[in-house]
C-alpha cells in the first residue's frame, strides 16, 4: 500500500433486510424503464430508493469500493490518513448500535478489541472493512471504511482528497 493511501468512513446505515438483499438497489446505473413497467405489471412493488440515482442512494452497494461513487455531506469527517483511527470508528459505530445478542447469551465475536485490531490490520493491508449485523425490531447495521484508491476499482476518482 502506498503512503498516499487514505480511508473513507461510510455508515452507519440502517434498514430493513428486504432493502439490503434487493441487489438493484446495491449496483450502479439507473433502473430502465421497461424493468420497472414489468414489476408493476407483477404488482412488485420498487423501493422509493429506486427512484434516486445510484450516487444518491444510501443503501450500501453490492462492492465496498462503490462507496466512492456516492458524495455524501459527513464525508470530510469520516475521512482519515491512519488505519487504526478508521478502526476505531468502526468501533464507536458498533458501540453505538450493537448487534441483536444471541439467544444463549454467548458472545457473539471475540471482543471488540480483537475487531478493531483486525479491521486496522485489514486496512493496512489495503483491504475494505465492512461491519454489518442484525439489529432488535428486523433491522440491519452498516457500516464500512473504503481504502482509497481502491485496489479493486483502482479508476473510481476519490471523492474527498486528502489536502
Amino acid at each position: 500500500m502506498t503512503t498516499l493511501a487514505h480511508f473513507h468512513g461510510y455508515g452507519p446505515w440502517i434498514g430493513r433486510p428486504d432493502q439490503y438483499h434487493a441487489e438493484y438497489l446495491r449496483r450502479p446505473g439507473t433502473l430502465p424503464q421497461e424493468w420497472r413497467d414489468e414489476r408493476t405489471k407483477q404488482r412488485k412493488s420498487l423501493d422509493m430508493e429506486a427512484y434516486l440515482p445510484f450516487d444518491k442512494r444510501a443503501v450500501p452497494p453490492m462492492r465496498t469500493g462503490h462507496w466512492l461513487m456516492r458524495r455524501p455531506d459527513p464525508l470530510a469527517r469520516q475521512t482519515w490518513g491512519e488505519p487504526k483511527e478508521a478502526a476505531e470508528w468502526l468501533a464507536r459505530m458498533y458501540e453505538g448500535d450493537p448487534p441483536v445478542p444471541l439467544p444463549d447469551g454467548r458472545p457473539i465475536h471475540p471482543g471488540l478489541s480483537a475487531k478493531v485490531e483486525y479491521a486496522a490490520a485489514a486496512l493496512t493491508n489495503g483491504t475494505d472493512v465492512v461491519w454489518m449485523h442484525y439489529l432488535p425490531g428486523d433491522y440491519m447495521f452498516n457500516a464500512c471504511v473504503v481504502v482509497c484508491p481502491n485496489r479493486h476499482l483502482p479508476d473510481l476518482p476519490c471523492p474527498l482528497p486528502p489536502s
